[in-house]
């Protein structure tokens, strides 16, 4: 990869368009061309027109496979003979196997011992050998470099951090843009940034005006807002080792990798306005997209049709509003978050109807 733990941002080469336009022929044949859907009652819920880009029936049920893909499939049949391993919250470790298994390459995923345990099977189910590690961002890479050196010297596909990642999850924002030429702005989840800063490097390259604004939204408390305005990636020392307590377990990550802040902060890539939404919110989308939209989604799906329903986009004009429901793995055999003791799950725009 073009990016490596312990870089700054200045030595990071940048992603460009091209390699996003590259990567999605690369991909061709492997990674799947998701549908785009859309929903009267979810647009009159919001006041705009959305449109639903369905990651959850990506392979491996969420959009990371299209990084791990890109990424796996440029390895050097020397480097694949020698394996990869990733550090994950579970969907990339997913991915990460898939792509390994279909290249016919072993597979080692180091995964925080407070995944959930539908994503741990998820990844076994793909032959891949899974290690477990304390939930810190420093002890997910400690232990992916030890599993690297005891294979040997095994490739690291790193979740968000790599140019190669990046360049495949922005193969959303190609098929997006090709799917809906005339969108106002796209809503992308935020978590280490990948998915984020490449939909926002192919937007860019298909609208090179600015006329599609590429929005993030985050779980409460992450701070990427904040991060943006002051200029520094890292606005809070102390916990950006720290996981975020959010019920997106697939978005534990504080503070967005270097080579991200410098497509959304150095580059301007990323709309100023970051939308953030709290458990409350999340679970309450969450509930509206299975029951109004019958769709499957995980709780960092819900987070763009949470900050919609919590009217964070303006609405002095009806916007043309691009969404990515970034996953579907989330274990249906229990209660879902609504179904919980104490907890409502009342999307805001059933309640204001009642």
């Amino acid at each position: 990869g073009r990016c490596r733990r312990g870089q700054s941002s200045t030595e990071l080469e940048p992603v460009t368009p091209d390699d996003v336009r590259a990567a999605a022929g690369r991909i061709d044949g492997h990674a799947v061309r998701t549908p785009v859907l859309t929903s009267p009652e979810l647009d009159a819920a919001v006041g705009h027109s959305v449109f639903l880009k369905c990651e959850m029936f990506q392979c491996t049920g969420a959009f990371k496979y299209r990084g791990a893909a890109n990424a796996v499939l440029q390895l050097s049949d020397e480097q694949a003979a020698r394996g990869v391993v990733c550090h994950s919250s579970g969907n990339h470790g997913a991915a990460v196997a898939a792509a390994a298994k279909a290249r016919g390459v072993p597979a080692v995923v180091v995964v925080p011992r407070t995944t959930a345990p539908v994503k741990v099977e998820n990844i076994k189910s793909f032959g891949a050998e899974v290690v477990l590690c304390e939930p810190t961002g420093t002890a997910r890479a400690a232990a992916a470099e030890a599993e690297a050196r005891r294979l040997g010297g095994a490739a690291i596909i790193h979740p968000y951090n790599q140019a190669e990642v990046i360049a495949g999850q922005g193969t959303i924002g190609l098929e997006l843009l090709e799917q809906v030429p005339d969108l106002d702005a796209i809503i992308v989840p935020v978590s280490g940034g990948g998915m984020l800063t490449g939909i926002a490097v192919a937007v860019r390259g298909q609208r090179p005006d600015g006329s599609c604004r590429v929005h993030a939204v985050e779980p409460a408390g992450k701070r990427l807002g904040d991060a943006l305005r002051e200029g520094r990636r890292v606005v809070d020392p102390e916990r950006a080792n720290i996981a975020l307590e959010t019920i997106c377990d697939a978005m534990p990550t504080r503070c967005i990798g270097e080579l991200p802040w410098q497509l959304a902060h150095e580059q301007k890539l990323v709309d100023p306005l970051v939308l953030s939404v709290n458990d409350e919110q999340v679970i309450g989308a969450m509930r509206y997209i299975f029951e109004t939209l019958k769709l499957v989604v995980e709780p960092a799906a819900a987070t763009g049709v949470a900050a919609l329903l919590a009217g964070q986009l303006p609405k002095e004009r009806k916007l043309r509003v691009g969404v990515v429901l970034c996953g579907g793995n989330v274990d249906l055999r229990g209660p879902l978050p609504w179904q919980k003791a104490g907890c409502d799950g009342e999307p805001a725009a059933k309640r204001a109807k009642a």
